[in-house]
């Protein structure tokens, strides 16, 4: 069974936060997390939705209840708090 991460969220300015996410990246693959897709709205560009691939769905839970994770995505430009679901396939 795969498990994934959906994230959606409302960023300033897309190209500022892309550089803060990419930079991010090391962080993402040490808690297993691989991105599967990076889609921005056809109306807004600014909003963003993410799915992540997950090697532990525990592991992802724990990267985004992280406090320096949850630091950084602040300080990307996200713009309040992210909606975030736990699948399984």
């Amino acid at each position: 069974m795969a498990s994934y991460v959906l994230v959606r969220a409302k960023v300033q300015n897309f190209e500022s936060w892309k550089k803060a996410y990419d930079a991010h990246l090391p962080v993402r693959k040490e808690f297993g997390l691989d991105e599967d897709r990076l889609l921005r709205g056809s109306d807004d560009p600014n909003d963003v939705v993410l799915l992540f691939k997950a090697a532990s769905l525990d592991r992802a839970k724990a990267f985004l209840s992280d406090p320096a994770v949850r630091e950084v995505i602040q300080k990307s430009g996200v713009v309040g708090i992210p909606d975030v679901v736990f699948l399984n396939s």
